[in-house]
């Protein structure tokens, strides 16, 4: 007991002992000049002092005989040690007062905060809420600089003057700083590419290119060197780069300003280069932080380009991206395309066609463009179809009437009948699984191609057999045209089928304004060749007076913000369509860069945006958990009210415009 005493601090080893110092002391200046008060001063000082010892010796006794009827024997041995463990420990009521503390703990933590509860010294330790908890988990401090781990014991007394709590301080901060350097010091590989190599080059002489290549070479390697990096060239337009997690987190905070300094060494005889970043991190070796790296660069370019996408662990996010897509000049991939398109409708015994849920007139017109290529190949074909979008009811009603197609499109409960152990299922205008018209036709069915020209999420379809995915086309109803133009044996198009390919590109381009290079007007030459009536196209777009009145409605509570985003809120549960309309009509007011409305669906919220291209609205609704493209995406937030909904919607344009 005499050396747990040694440990053990009270009040006699503060505040008292100095009291009876400070009696002596003026003893010995009273004796000179009263001996009798001298004396009276020593005795009281010896008095204090043994009442002093008295008391440390009674507190200790108690403290041994409270062990003891703790645990009996074997805790009152370890009770021993408490004082003795050079690591702080105490006891603490359920009102937050100490009931007992060991040395260090008074050295560590009570030597300046004497008299203070425990949720005084840390605020965010709560002596009712470990005890809710079950004392389960360590809870992580700081003090004065140094970092520790509290380990909480639960002791099942209800005598509010005795400890609730043992709480055992370790100090992690020697553990917690090797930790972090440990994470500052992890590998990040970054594949790069430029994007639009070739097509920045086509037209410059030898002299131009070798000074654009050295331009952006500096740029890349005077990025690499400022952030403390290693980069390589590996060939004329790839690169990889590798940093520690450290220089890492600058890049970040640095928003990737190699994007836009590689913009900025064009040349004026050349259109400005772009460049595509996949960032990897989170392996567990080299290797798998270079197979992330691959994973978001295939993303960054499958989304337009001129961005970064990082791949931490499996997990994404995107800096950049607000370049337009570069729409390739070369038709090499869309002629093997068509040839590898061919050779998997004819392995199949019968196709099935599905687009999006609530398709449109892109997704719809590809789909009868993909029934012709099946047809064409003798392959019975069957697209999915439940939409209530009145453009495609349109378009359908005018088949069914005139009798083309017969029995071309199906429900989602007669589907089944038509899958096969050899069935092809053709996905169209859309990459996700969660989106598309049927998600469980994907399990189904085991020979599946995919067509989109949306920019590529991290919710992708799998073990497709055939992929073509061009964000820099149009609209899907483009990439299936091209198709048409290199499909063997000479297929025609009916009026009604190159109707319903038009009808899909001109809703995607607004007319032919957004995202329209000379590939989409070759294509649609192609279809008026083919005998697209262009009067019937504007009558399947035609609104009904209720949707008209909706839509100008919507447009008349539109507010602007700073930033140049329109902005309308309905608290009505609207058509998808009539509220995309509004969107587009809302980019004709001037100084708008971009739309959005929000809008009631069921339960929940849907938005749907728009853009010039000045703005990327594809960025702003990912961060809300949707997607689409550079100049249209759309979001649902599910079962939440519009005002939380445009809440959320302010937040990611600020975080966007930032």
């Amino acid at each position: 007991m005499k050396k747990s005493n040694k440990y053990f601090s009270s009040l006699a080893k503060s505040s008292a002992y100095i009291y009876v110092a400070l009696v002596i002391i003026i003893a010995f200046f009273t004796i000179r000049e009263s001996l009798y008060a001298g004396i009276a001063l020593i005795i009281c000082s010896v008095v204090m002092l043994m009442h002093l010892f008295l008391e440390r010796h009674s507190r200790m006794q108690k403290m041994k005989k409270y062990f003891d009827q703790l645990s009996g024997e074997a805790m009152a041995q370890s009770s021993q040690l408490m004082f003795n463990i050079p690591d702080p420990i105490a006891g603490v009521k359920i009102d937050g007062a100490f009931a007992w503390y060991n040395n260090p703990f008074h050295e560590a933590f009570y030597r300046s905060d004497f008299g203070r509860k425990l949720c005084e010294i840390f605020p965010d330790v709560h002596v009712r809420d470990i005890i809710a908890d079950g004392g389960k988990h360590p809870i992580n401090v700081s003090y004065n600089g140094m970092e520790y781990r509290i380990i909480p014991t639960i002791i099942n007394d209800t005598d509010p003057e005795k400890p609730a709590l043992i709480l055992y301080f370790e100090n992690v901060t020697d553990v917690n700083r090797l930790h972090q350097l440990a994470i500052d010091a992890q590998p990040v590989v970054m594949n790069i590419t430029i994007d639009n190599y070739g097509e920045t080059i086509a037209d410059a002489g030898e002299n131009e290119q070798l000074e654009l290549t050295a331009s952006v070479d500096r740029a890349l390697i005077g990025w690499a060197n400022l952030m403390g990096g290693l980069i390589r060239k590996l060939e004329r337009d790839r690169y990889v780069a590798v940093f520690s997690n450290e220089a890492f987190e600058k890049i970040k905070e640095d928003k990737f300003s190699v994007l836009s300094d590689v913009k900025n060494v064009s040349l004026v005889s050349m259109a400005p280069p772009t460049i595509s970043i996949g960032v990897g991190l989170g392996g567990d070796t080299i290797a798998d932080c270079d197979n992330y790296a691959r994973m978001a660069l295939d993303m960054a370019l499958g989304r337009g380009g001129d961005q970064a996408a990082v791949c931490d662990s499996g997990k994404f996010s995107y800096f950049g991206g607000s370049a337009k897509d570069v729409e390739k000049r070369t038709r090499v991939k869309a002629r093997v395309m068509a040839t590898a398109l061919r050779e998997h409708i004819l392995s199949s015994s019968n196709v099935i066609i599905m687009g999006h849920r609530e398709a449109d007139a892109d997704a719809v017109g590809a789909a009868i463009g993909l029934a012709c290529v099946a047809s064409h190949l003798d392959r019975d074909a069957k697209i999915l179809l439940n939409t209530t979008d009145t453009a495609v009811l349109s378009l359908v009603e005018n088949i069914n009437r005139n009798h083309y197609h017969d029995g071309l499109f199906v429900g989602r409960t007669q589907v089944r009948d038509y899958i096969a152990d050899s069935t092809l299922l053709i996905i169209c205008d859309t990459h996700r699984p969660s989106l598309t018209e049927m998600p469980e036709l994907l399990d189904l069915i085991k020979h599946k191609a995919m067509l989109d020209h949306h920019r590529k999420s991290e919710s992708f379809i799998e073990d497709c057999d055939l992929v073509y995915h061009e964000p820099a086309a149009s609209s899907t109803c483009e990439m299936v045209t091209e198709i048409l133009m290199y499909t063997d044996g000479g297929l025609s198009l009916s009026t009604i089928d190159a109707t319903a390919l038009y009808a899909g590109i001109v809703l995607d381009t607004k007319n032919f304004v957004l995202k329209t290079g000379a590939r989409t007007f070759e294509a649609a030459a192609y279809l008026r060749n083919a005998g697209v009536d262009t009067v019937k196209v504007k009558q399947f777009f035609r609104e009904s007076p209720e949707s008209y009145r909706i839509r100008n409605d919507l447009i008349s509570a539109a507010e602007i913000d700073e930033h140049g985003v329109c902005v309308s809120i309905s608290d009505e549960e609207i058509p998808q369509s009539v509220a995309a309309q509004a969107a587009d009509s809302m980019l004709d007011i001037e100084g708008v860069r971009a739309s959005f409305v929000v809008f009631r669906d069921g339960d929940g919220v849907r938005i749907s945006g728009r853009s010039l291209g000045e703005i990327n609205v594809q960025l702003i609704a990912e961060y809300m958990g949707g997607g689409g493209h550079a100049m249209a995406a759309a979001a649902q937030l599910g079962r939440t009210s519009v005002r939380d909904g445009a809440a959320r919607l302010r937040e990611a344009i600020d975080e966007y415009c930032k």
